[in-house]
């Protein structure tokens, strides 16, 4: 059967999705009756826009409503959904809840009463983001991130509503619609989302996987990008960029610092193609060399050790929605030292804009010393965080807050992988994020359906 809609259209015929939508609206359109004279095909106006209709078709199945679903609870819904499918961390809520609160009855700086919000927080702020904000996420970004190796200038960030937001902004400023961007398999699946919907710019798979199952086989090379590279090109998208998830969602690792390098040495090898590194979990990182782990590397510090700055063709994102487990709160950043780029991002920011009380709250988090009453909460014997002895003007809240988390997520991991270990279920060893790669090929029947094998149109198995 012919396909009926944008996304039939786009499987059926392997185009672009706008090409789909315009596929689509070759379809005739009813005929409609107006007080008995027959209305022109042309004035015909569905209930939805075309592009609106294929806006949630660009999602996978189980992330369309993966927030929505009842959440499996052993007494009032036993019958709930283990819910896998969202990144989201929930064992940081007796840590954040507090502080937050505490933080909203802060005495104001006039003295008359308790309470967040100042007066000028009423009226418009800068696009990019409050300067107190931009200075507290620099800092923050500058301790974690590049470990004091590269710092971060308040002026060139651009504070927005998440991570998305302001990688799909980055996107719009730096490729025209119907060019693509590289991104290593496995990657993030609602990156077909955010980079399409709106900026209508392609993902652009590049398959990596060699040898057995190690880390080191999912590394993208100059090689493996060079053939995803000009494939794209015999298929008529222009790459714009290189996006590369570090550390790794979904493999749950860092890159080694000469991956990183290698990436960006072939992107400057190319004519007008940017790097774009997403270190949405550099505050995650739980395992290290000690573990067997490549310890974190920032872009910014590869920047940083061949004594140069990262220029007009390297951006860096991040986000408090994991590190600091606060999706809800809707705040990201996006680092560049790209002029060009810099009002045509502020503007596009007016639509993606951060409330005054969130950037407020975000500064006081970033910055705010450690409180005694959290050191002794963590240092008591149960928390077990080296911190705790520490006097309390030494660290600020965050890095309190960071070495608490990594210690909780790899209480965590450890649960995890006895349980793998003792079930035989082979897996990567990970040290950073929320995620672990299962390798369960031996409990999947090989199933022959039409999957898209990176720059192939050959159908593989699901096994495979």
């Amino acid at each position: 059967r012919k396909p009926t809609s944008p996304k039939h259209v786009a499987m059926w015929r392997r185009v672009p999705l706008r090409h789909a939508c315009r596929a689509v609206s070759t379809r005739r359109a009813p005929v409609r009756q107006k007080s008995g004279v027959v209305a022109s095909r042309g004035d015909y106006s569905p209930p939805v826009s075309r592009r609106g209709a294929a806006a949630p078709l660009m999602l996978p199945t189980y992330l369309a409503d993966a927030r929505g679903v009842e959440r499996f609870d052993s007494i009032s819904k036993p019958d709930g959904v283990l819910q896998l499918s969202v990144a989201e961390n929930q064992m940081l809520t007796d840590l954040l809840v507090p502080k937050l609160r505490a933080i909203s009855a802060a005495p104001l700086a006039d003295g008359e009463a308790a309470g967040l919000f100042e007066a000028p927080m009423i009226y418009y702020q800068q696009t990019h983001g409050m300067p107190g904000c931009r200075a507290a996420v620099a800092g923050h970004l500058t301790r974690v991130l590049s470990g004091g190796e590269y710092a971060f200038d308040p002026d060139r960030l651009i504070i927005g509503a998440g991570c998305n937001a302001v990688l799909e902004n980055l996107i719009f400023t730096i490729a025209d619609a119907g060019e693509g961007v590289l991104v290593p398999r496995p990657y993030y699946a609602a990156f077909e989302f955010d980079l399409a919907a709106r900026a209508d710019v392609q993902v652009l798979p590049v398959s990596i996987k060699r040898g057995g199952f190690e880390a080191a086989s999912y590394y993208p090379t100059p090689e493996s990008l060079e053939a995803a590279y000009w494939s794209a090109f015999s298929r008529g998208i222009t790459p714009r960029a290189l996006l590369l998830s570090s550390p790794n969602n979904p493999l749950g690792f860092c890159y080694p610092e000469e991956v990183v390098r290698a990436c960006w040495e072939w992107c400057e090898s190319k004519d007008n193609l940017h790097l774009i590194s997403d270190e949405i979990y550099a505050g995650s990182v739980f395992r290290e060399t000690p573990e067997g782990q490549p310890p974190w590397t920032s872009l910014a510090s590869v920047a940083a050790r061949l004594e140069r700055s990262l220029g007009d063709r390297a951006h860096i994102v991040w986000a408090l929605s994991k590190d600091f487990a606060l999706s809800g709160m809707r705040v990201g950043a996006l680092y560049t030292e790209n002029d060009a780029i810099r009002t045509p991002l502020q503007k596009l920011n007016d639509l993606a804009q951060v409330s005054s009380s969130a950037q407020a709250i975000v500064e006081r988090l970033l910055s705010d010393p450690a409180e005694a009453s959290t050191l002794a909460m963590l240092g008591d014997g149960t928390g077990g965080s080296s911190v705790g002895s520490t006097r309390s003007h030494s660290y600020t809240w965050a890095q309190v807050m960071q070495h608490e988390n990594c210690r909780r997520l790899n209480n965590r991991y450890e649960k995890l992988t006895a349980v793998l270990d003792a079930a035989r279920i082979p897996y990567l060893p990970a040290g950073a994020g929320l995620f672990l790669w299962l390798d369960l090929r031996a409990w999947l029947e090989p199933t022959h359906v039409p999957i898209r094998n990176g720059d192939s149109d050959v159908p593989i198995t699901i096994a495979e």
